[in-house]
């Protein structure tokens, strides 16, 4: 059973937004094919690359692999929506750590948002909250659903 995503260095951009729809995305920094492979494999998560000769090894070894065929983020969103991946804001995971999010009490709410939805980073402390820059990625993942 996958329980949740890994992915190479190329996919960096595409493994946050994917943090963003909730999803948990393990991205083991520098590791080479086979450490991913190996990883992919313990932990039961979906690899997820642009490397062909990565996704063939997958295959052989009989990993859950995503090979995604765009560089363009836009174009690797449909791809992974097209693959029935669901995409839609779910603040519960970190975009840079992949630490678990909680809702941000008084103690932990910057001031300035003292009337806005926050979540923090239990691993990092990152705080985010429902601003411009989230309502435009949630806009986006909307219309990737109506192209669906």
């Amino acid at each position: 059973m996958v329980t949740g995503f890994i992915i190479d260095q190329m996919m960096i951009r595409l493994g946050r937004w994917l943090r963003m729809a909730g999803y948990d995305v393990s991205n083991p920094g520098n590791a080479d094919d086979p450490e991913l492979l190996k990883l992919a494999l313990k932990e039961g998560r979906t690899l997820i690359t642009r490397d062909r000769g990565l996704s063939e090894a997958c295959a052989r070894a009989g990993a859950s692999c995503m090979l995604i065929k765009s560089d363009k983020l836009e174009d690797q969103l449909r791809e992974i929506s097209g693959a029935g991946i669901g995409l839609k804001m779910n603040p519960s995971r970190c975009t840079v750590c992949n630490g678990p999010l909680v809702t941000a009490d008084e103690s932990t709410r910057p001031e300035h948002l003292a009337d806005e939805p926050a979540w923090r980073c239990q691993s990092c402390g990152k705080t985010y909250w429902t601003g411009s820059h989230w309502k435009r990625i949630q806009q986006r993942f909307e219309d990737l659903r109506g192209q669906g």
